[in-house]
């Protein structure tokens, strides 16, 4: 990509954050109804993430850094979601029942689904929150989830562009 088209695709996906939230989403919508709900969706939709990229990762041993990397935001956001947790007096959420798949979709274009489900469970959440301080620091976490997606995105634009 030239560089200039690459500068300009950055700053479009510096600005996704703002957008998700502007407009309408191909994905269907969901009201939380509780900060509760929304921290459990965004613990599934980051470990559904993990699981995706560690997969990946057995499979492209050249994926390590950028999933060492995600991996590294991932446990500080956990860290910092379970002291909102504390300070919010939530319970902790019930340990996930369903097993994972057996053989997860190693696709990129798999990935990049989930971690735009983890972008929107962000977004979406921020209404039901109710806490100026809670909003805040997913917010942060949004830019961070944004910023791996628009790495993603990279990644599969520099995979079509070698086919």
């Amino acid at each position: 990509m030239a560089s200039t088209g690459r500068r300009r695709f950055l700053r479009g996906a510096a600005a996704a954050p703002l957008a998700l939230l502007a407009r309408p989403s191909a994905l269907p919508a969901t009201e939380y109804a509780s900060a509760f709900e929304v921290l459990d969706a965004i613990d599934r939709r980051e470990a559904d993430v993990d699981g995706r990229l560690a997969a990946i990762v057995r499979a492209v041993p050249g994926a390590r850094p950028f999933a060492d990397s995600v991996g590294a935001d991932h446990a500080r956001h956990r860290a910092e979601r379970e002291k909102l947790r504390r300070r919010l007096r939530l319970r902790a959420p019930a340990p996930a029942l369903a097993p994972a798949p057996a053989k997860p979709d190693l696709s990129l274009a798999a990935l990049r689904e989930a971690q735009q489900q983890l972008v929107h469970a962000h977004a979406e959440g921020l209404p039901a929150l109710g806490d100026a301080g809670a909003v805040d620091l997913l917010a942060r976490h949004m830019v961070d989830a944004s910023r791996h997606l628009t790495v993603i995105d990279l990644w599969l634009e520099a995979e079509e562009g070698r086919d």
